[in-house]
């Protein structure tokens, strides 16, 4: 039997099965599929993990496991067959927490992004359109945590560091980028930090932590061996479901003078700089023109989340303005905004839309090419800029108005 601790460490917190084996500086580790093969895959892979140690179950000084949070089924696979190795071998165990695993990987692939005293913030997929968060600072030699483990919503992140409520950069880690990268698309654009990815409860960073654990006589006994649960309920009832799928996302209305100061600060927010947006007396003008002014509000929290004014003309409708909060960037909404405004081109028998867009507005010029509008000619210094005047590409899209009737 070694001398050294021999730690056996395992997580199926994910959708992968990772594993290491650490005696003093040697570690193995493995990484397998996980899923519903799990519980029948890993105590094969740990006993060849063993095997090619020269070890056994018995020589065996402590089993490891990430507690959560994470699936459901994957903890409890990892909690039983902890417990089982536990009690066979008649040692103790240690429990870790996988987001702190997770982060521990981010730190061992990219160090220079994690210095003393940094906080860095872990976000794995939840699935049900939730994400698993938590914090934890590096004290040189060991991870403090700052955040407990808890549920956020997909649009928390976005919410608590957007550009105008941060303080510096953020780090990050985690599956969650990858999994929503629209989702995520604030962090480049304003500076957060993101550390290497993808960041995982990979078996180097279990290894690391076990051995941590046990120098610190961080050990329990196999009965206090248990999952960590954050979310109470990990489905819903058919007609819970059914009501999810039936409730609207947003609610469009006529916009209002009331909405006026929301509008323009959600649209100076979204846009390059302030003097690409709209200004008040646009809004009010538009209104008092009597052009179709309309606003996309966010079902469950009534906050706007689009505007959209349009002019009628003689057999043509021109799009004057459309604005999307930068919270709703990359997530269809411009694009289904611009739907409803097909629909009144169709009611009130426009067989033209036309629009401006400034040539710098990369986003809005691809998404307007993938509506179908082409590019009819250009607007000299028809925009204010920063440094003066930026000229319009003029574009326009066909409506097909069917076979002639009214669309009611």
């Amino acid at each position: 039997m070694s001398s050294l601790p021999v730690l056996l460490a395992l997580d199926t917190a994910t959708d992968r099965i990772h594993a290491a084996l650490a005696v003093g500086d040697r570690v193995r580790t493995l990484d397998l599929p996980g899923g519903a093969q799990a519980s029948s895959q890993l105590l094969p892979a740990l006993k060849g993990l063993l095997s090619e140690a020269g070890l056994s179950w018995a020589d065996l000084s402590a089993v490891a496991f990430g507690s959560g949070p994470g699936a459901f089924t994957g903890l409890r696979t990892a909690c039983s067959i902890t417990q089982g190795l536990a009690l066979g071998a008649d040692c103790p165990v240690i429990v870790l927490d996988t987001l702190m695993v997770v982060a521990e990987h981010a730190r061992q692939q990219a160090p220079q992004w994690c210095p003393d005293g940094a906080e860095v913030w872990v976000l794995q997929d939840a699935r049900m359109e939730e994400l698993y968060v938590g914090s934890f600072c590096w004290q040189g030699q060991r991870w403090v945590p700052k955040q407990a483990p808890q549920l956020w919503s997909l649009d928390e992140p976005a919410r608590r560091w957007a550009a105008d409520t941060r303080d510096g950069p953020v780090r990050l880690c985690g599956n969650a980028m990858q999994v929503y990268p629209e989702r995520f698309a604030f962090a480049s654009a304003e500076g957060a930090a993101i550390l290497v990815q993808p960041a995982m409860p990979a078996g180097a960073a279990l290894a690391a932590l076990a051995q941590a654990a046990w120098a610190d006589g961080q050990t329990v006994d196999v009965a206090l061996a248990l999952p960590r649960y954050v979310r109470d309920k990990v489905a819903q009832t058919t007609a819970e479901r059914q009501a999810a799928a039936q409730a609207p996302r947003f609610v469009d209305r006529p916009m209002t003078e009331a909405d006026i100061p929301a509008v323009l600060a959600m649209e100076q927010a979204a846009c390059l700089h302030p003097s690409h947006a709209w200004s008040e007396d646009n809004y009010r003008s538009s209104m008092r023109a009597g052009y179709w002014c309309r606003v996309r509000l966010d079902a469950a929290s009534q906050q706007i989340v689009a505007v959209c004014v349009a002019m009628n003309g003689a057999d043509e409708i021109h799009l004057l303005n459309i604005a999307v909060d930068k919270r709703w960037h990359g997530r269809g909404v411009a694009r289904a905004f611009l739907g409803v405004l097909y629909e009144r081109c169709q009611q009130q028998r426009a067989s033209l839309l036309w629009l401006e867009v400034r040539p710098s507005n990369t986003p809005a010029r691809a998404l307007y090419g993938k509506e179908g509008f082409i590019e009819v000619g250009v607007r000299k210094g028809y925009y204010p800029a920063p440094d003066g005047r930026e000229d319009a590409v003029v574009m326009r899209r066909d409506i097909d108005l069917g076979d002639g009737r009214a669309v009611e």
